[in-house]
This record gives C-alpha cells, sequence and structure tokens, in this order.
C-alpha cells in the first residue's frame, strides 16, 4: 500500500469519525428534546388526573349536600324540625374528608356545629363572614356555594386550612336556615396528590387560591405560602423564574408544561433545573372564578437526560468500534485489491485479454454478491428493532386514553413501523427476489382468487366489480402465488384510485400465444408527470406508498417472460399483463 492510500484512508477515516460524531450529538439533542416532550406531556396528564379527582370530591360533596336538602323538606312537612336529625349522616361525610357539619336552624344567627359523634362543638371560627353572609337578606335558596380557604385561630380546628360548603334553605314558614359543610382542604389535596409519583422522584403540589400550599413532598411547606417558603429556605437562588412561573401562568388558572430552577430535590442540596405540568382545579364555577386550585408535578431535569446520556455515551462507544473495525477491514480490503490488481495484472499478461475479461468479471460479481450480502443484513438489523417498537407502541396505546396527545402519538408511531416494514418487505422482493415457480395452472382460479380477497375493500368502497373469462385458461404457465401478488397489487391500486366508487373491470383471455388479464378501473387516471415514471423503483403518488409496488409487479412479469403495460386517461386506467403460453418460453 503507497503513502497516498494510507493517507486516503486516514482522510477516509477522521471524516467519518466528524460525521457520525456530528450526526450523533444532533440525535442526542433530538432525542433529548422528544423525551423530555413526552415525559412533560406524560406530567400534565398526571396533573390533570389529580385535578379531575379534586374536582370530583367535592361533585360529590355537593351532591350528597343536594341529598340532604330533600331530607330537610321531608322532616319540615313532618316534623318541622329537620336540622335535629342532621348529625346522624356526618359519619357519611367524615370519610370524604368533611370536618365538621353545621345546621343553621331557620331565624338563628350562627350555625350549630357537630362532630362525627352527632356531638355539638364550639363554633368559633368555623363559619367565616363569607359563609355567615351566605344565610343573610336576600339568599338563594338551594344554591350551593363554596368560599375561599380560610384557616381559624380558634376552636378545635385552629389552624387547619377549611372551606365551607353552605346551602341556604327554609322551613315552611319561609324562614331562612341551611346547611354548612366543613372540608378539610389539605386532607382532599393529599388524598389525591401525595403519593403520585413523576418518574423516579418527581412529586406532585397543589396550591389553593391564595397560593398556599395544600401538599407538598416537603411537609414543613404544607400550609405555607409557596415563594415565601422557598425564599426563606434558600435565598441564594434566583426565584424569578419560579416566581413569574406561579403568579403569570399557574395561579392565572392556565394549563401548561414549564420549567423552573430550584435549589434541592429530595434531600439534595444545590440548584437543580425541573420540569414542571401544571393545571388549575375550579372550585367556584362562574359566579366565582377565582375560587380555584393549581395542581403541579416537578421531575429533575437530570432524571429525563441523563438517562439518555448513559445510552448515547453507550452507543458512541459501540459506533466507534464499529468504525474501527469497519476502517480496519477497509485497509484490508485496499491492501488485498491492491495485491490482487498487481497479480491480475501480471495474469493478464499471460493469460491475454479474455482471461483478464472473466477474471474482471469474477471480481465484479464477488463485490455485488458483498454488497446484497450487506445489504440483507442491515434490512434484517433495522425489521427487528421495528417491529419492537411498533410492538410496544400497540402495547402501550392500550393503556393510554383515547382522547389524549400521547393516543394519537403511539398509533402514529405504530402506522409508521408498520409502513417502514411494508417497504423493507418490498425492497428485499425487489432486490432478492425468489425464482418463480412456473407450472401449468388454471389462471382464472389465480384470478378469482385474488378477487375474493380484496372483495371486502372493494364493498367499502362502493366499487362495482365485473368480470370476464375466456376458454382454455385451466393451464396456463404461472406461479399463483407470484401472479396473485401482482394482481393483488393492482386491484389495490385500482380500489386507492377510485376512493368514492366506481367500476373495475377484470377479464382474463387467450390471444394468440399469450395469456391476457387487464384491469381497469374508472378513477382518475396517472398524472402526466408520473407516466414515464410508473414503473420506476420508489415513484408513488401516494403519501403512504413505497414505490416499489408496480417496479416488483414488473420484475415478476418479466421473471415469467411475459409483458405489463399500461394505459391512461382522466377516465381510468387499464393494465395489462400478458404471460406465454409455451412452458420452454416461462422457465
Amino acid at each position: 500500500m503507497t503513502r497516498k492510500h494510507i493517507l486516503a484512508a486516514c482522510l477516509l477515516f477522521v471524516a467519518l469519525t466528524l460525521a457520525i460524531a456530528g450526526m450523533g450529538y444532533r440525535a442526542k439533542t433530538d432525542i433529548e428534546a422528544v423525551v423530555t416532550d413526552q415525559f412533560n406531556h406524560q406530567q400534565l396528564i398526571l396533573a390533570q388526573q389529580i385535578a379531575a379527582d379534586i374536582g370530583d370530591h367535592f361533585a360529590f360533596l355537593r351532591t350528597c349536600l343536594d341529598s340532604l336538602s330533600l331530607m330537610w323538606r321531608e322532616r319540615t312537612a313532618s316534623d318541622g324540625r329537620p336540622w335535629l336529625a342532621i348529625p346522624a349522616y356526618y359519619s357519611i361525610f367524615a370519610e370524604w374528608n368533611v370536618a365538621a357539619l353545621g345546621v343553621l336552624a331557620p331565624g338563628a344567627a350562627t350555625p350549630v356545629f357537630y362532630d362525627a359523634a352527632g356531638r355539638e362543638i364550639d363554633t368559633a371560627g368555623l363559619c367565616p363572614e363569607a359563609c355567615a353572609k351566605v344565610f343573610g337578606d336576600g339568599a338563594k335558596l338551594g344554591q350551593i356555594k363554596l368560599t375561599r380557604v380560610y384557616a381559624p385561630q380558634t376552636g378545635p380546628l385552629a389552624g387547619r386550612r377549611l372551606m365551607a360548603m353552605t346551602m341556604p334553605l327554609a322551613d315552611e314558614h319561609g324562614t331562612v336556615g341551611g346547611l354548612v359543610l366543613v372540608v378539610d382542604a389539605l386532607a382532599v389535596a393529599q388524598r389525591y396528590a401525595h403519593n403520585v409519583r413523576s418518574g423516579q422522584t418527581g412529586y406532585a403540589w397543589v396550591l389553593d387560591d391564595a397560593g398556599y400550599f395544600l401538599d407538598h413532598h416537603e411537609a414543613e411547606f404544607i400550609g405555607r405560602e409557596s415563594l415565601d417558603v422557598r425564599r426563606q429556605r434558600d435565598p441564594s437562588i434566583d426565584w424569578s423564574r419560579l416566581t413569574w412561573l406561579i403568579d403569570k401562568r399557574v395561579m392565572a388558572g392556565q394549563r401548561g408544561m414549564d420549567w423552573y430552577v430550584s435549589g434541592w430535590h429530595r434531600g439534595e442540596i444545590g440548584p437543580v433545573k425541573k420540569f414542571v405540568a401544571f393545571c388549575p382545579v375550579s372550585l367556584g364555577g362562574a359566579e366565582d372564578p377565582g375560587n380555584r386550585w393549581a395542581v403541579a408535578l416537578a421531575a429533575p431535569e437530570d432524571e429525563v437526560q441523563g438517562l439518555i446520556g448513559r445510552l448515547m455515551v453507550r452507543e458512541w462507544a459501540i459506533v466507534g468500534l464499529f468504525e474501527v473495525v469497519v476502517f480496519a477491514m477497509f485497509v484490508a480490503t485496499v491492501h488485498l485489491a491492491l495485491r490482487w490488481s498487481r497479480r491480475l495484472r501480471e495474469e493478464r499478461d499471460k493469460a491475454g485479454r479474455e482471461l483478464l475479461g472473466a477474471q474482471e468479471k469474477l471480481i465484479r460479481s464477488a463485490r455485488f454478491a458483498a454488497i446484497g450480502e450487506a445489504a440483507a443484513r442491515l434490512s434484517h438489523e433495522i425489521k427487528n428493532p421495528l417491529m419492537l417498537m411498533g410492538g410496544f407502541a400497540n402495547q402501550v396505546r392500550r393503556h393510554v386514553p383515547e382522547d389524549g396527545a400521547d393516543y394519537e402519538k403511539l398509533g402514529i408511531i405504530e402506522s409508521e413501523a408498520k409502513r417502514l416494514e411494508t417497504l423493507l418487505n418490498e425492497v428485499r422482493d425487489f432486490t432478492r427476489p425468489a425464482p418463480p415457480q412456473i407450472e401449468p395452472r388454471d389462471l382464472a382460479a389465480t384470478v378469482r382468487e385474488s378477487l375474493a380477497i380484496m372483495a371486502g375493500a372493494m364493498e367499502s368502497r362502493g366499487i362495482v366489480v365485473t368480470t370476464g373469462f375466456g376458454e382454455g385458461l385451466e393451464a396456463v404457465p404461472h406461479d399463483a402465488a407470484r401472479i396473485k401478488q401482482v394482481l393483488l397489487n393492482l386491484l389495490k391500486n385500482a380500489a386507492e384510485a377510485m376512493e368514492h366508487g366506481g367500476s373495475l373491470t377484470v377479464t382474463a383471455e387467450i390471444v394468440r400465444d399469450r395469456a391476457r388479464v387487464t384491469v381497469a378501473d374508472t378513477g382518475g387516471g396517472i398524472p402526466e408527470a408520473m407516466r414515464a415514471r410508473v414503473f420506476d423503483p420508489f415513484c408513488t403518488t401516494k403519501e403512504s406508498g413505497t414505490g416499489l409496488g408496480l417496479a416488483v409487479c414488473q420484475r415478476i412479469v418479466e421473471d415469467h417472460h411475459g409483458d405489463i403495460r399500461f394505459t391512461t386517461s382522466e377516465v381510468g386506467t387499464t393494465f395489462t399483463v400478458e404471460l406465454p403460453l409455451a412452458l420452454s418460453c416461462a422457465v
């Protein structure tokens, strides 16, 4: 090997290394972006589920309160004192995080509150001003309202963050009274959010309408203002990003995904970039739109992208090793090729032009065989992970809500995997076709079987199929499976050309020394710009087509020593396949 060849090989190696490194870095960036987006969407789905559970919780309490109003009316009609039976129902409400149940007797100034045993308890702080106002003049009877979160300073529930659900009612004289449910807001939030985990270490947190934590992984944060408690723990962190996020997006009732920098995560101290997904929980409805909570899930960036980085390093190591092996093989191949070339020149001087031509033909055949083997191996290596991707996407999609964005994306992954698998099969058929098993067979039966396979597709599109078979088709030399592949491809193309219905005419007959099969549709025809390249590989007008179907058909027909052609216009297309009747011509 000369210095020139060594230098060229080294330059090629360096160029390949740089190209692979660039593609690897770009692939890592793209994968990180996709995985991060998918992870954030998963967090958003979890946040939405928590928000829905909290909303359903309060909806159930509203339903229970509405049901109690019926009992109020029935007892009013019987003994005139319905409020006396209310404490018996508190044990039911206690299971739904109701801290106290209050009854305002008609005409009374303040409600009377009961505990789980039905005992009367101190009313201090249990019915704030907003609660009492509901039962004042002009009260809307039967209308359920929910106060903002409040924390009594005195009484049996002092220091707890509560919400009062009120329902004004009247007795038979029209005197206003009603019911009050004091809901433990912290208990409701922790019931649905505290044990939710995002990824390995991510967690959920819930804010009330004033920005106070109702639930958080850090127990000392609960019941405190979300920004103040963070600043107090670590004043050195720049909290401007999180302040903007909470003020302008989270507390504004938005739903979305973002990021912020924290000063810790599950015991680890130091700046940590976290991905966060958030959504609101509307509690006050249209009458009080500001009465809403916010649910968020946060997870560190390293947890999402660290694994990707480790996987990419391993992949680059494998690629580097593969590149070294390929380079070594390349050097060895070049070296052997040069030695072989010198030897060929010596042999050419001895054996003459004819022997040299044979040797060159042998070299070309060997090289094409090596290329074919490499292509087959590459196709095999691509197809296996492709089938795994499609299978995994199908399994995951079964457990994803059908109305979610991930359900649609997983469906796209599955369909694209199937499309690529089809492409690989067609490439295999085109580049390495199996030799046809040509024997005298009934060509009419082959055509009928092909039509039977496509019958459902034709019927679903409203296509009327007409057939015609001539005499003498019982012993036409052909490979039934391969010719059926040709016919199915032609029938499929015809059906796709008639998306909104039409007519399909399929005939088979003997014309002189050939068997002729025609497939004629009434579609829109083949565009003029595509007609000259219809049988070219990878030529297609379909968004999901591979462009190999007709190329494979042409090759199969040529292997039968036959002919395939077409005529087309704006009113339809007719494909004609002709096969020789003589067996000696077809093998």
